[in-house]
């Protein structure tokens, strides 16, 4: 599942400008690309300068953690900046319980797997046990 780092024209660029380590590899298939780039699109919206932390697959959803803005020493935010952040980011892992991992098809939560993968049905046959993409 794990991007060996930019890629020409990647798709995720502008996400990996936010990233707090900057040599950190997403962990998402890429049916799930364009997913993660709306899901920055909204955050950026409203937390222009966040501070992304990871980009993953848990529990067969995607995973986007983030902070509203870079971590500082006694504080950086406010409980209700970080309650909206989540507030987006957890409309996009709902989102992403129906979409193929893989292939960006329509898929479901499949846990026939050593870990929970969402995929389509196609995809269902190809992905092997230990689940990587």
């Amino acid at each position: 599942m794990a991007e060996t780092g930019p890629i020409p024209g990647d798709v995720l660029e502008p996400v990996r400008r936010h990233l707090r380590d900057s040599s950190y590899d997403f962990d998402v298939g890429p049916g799930w690309r364009q997913l993660v780039l709306e899901c920055h699109q909204a955050v950026v919206a409203e937390f222009p300068e966040y501070e992304l932390l990871a980009v993953k697959q848990k529990w067969g959803a995607l995973a986007f953690q983030a902070f509203p803005r870079p971590w500082r020493h006694g504080g950086a935010w406010t409980d209700a900046e970080h309650a909206r952040l989540h507030a987006v980011t957890d409309a996009f892992a709902d989102r992403s319980e129906g979409i193929c991992e893989r292939c960006g098809a329509h898929g479901s939560l499949r846990e026939s797997r050593r870990i929970d993968l969402t995929l389509c049905d196609r995809c269902e046959t190809v992905v092997p046990e230990h689940g990587r993409l």
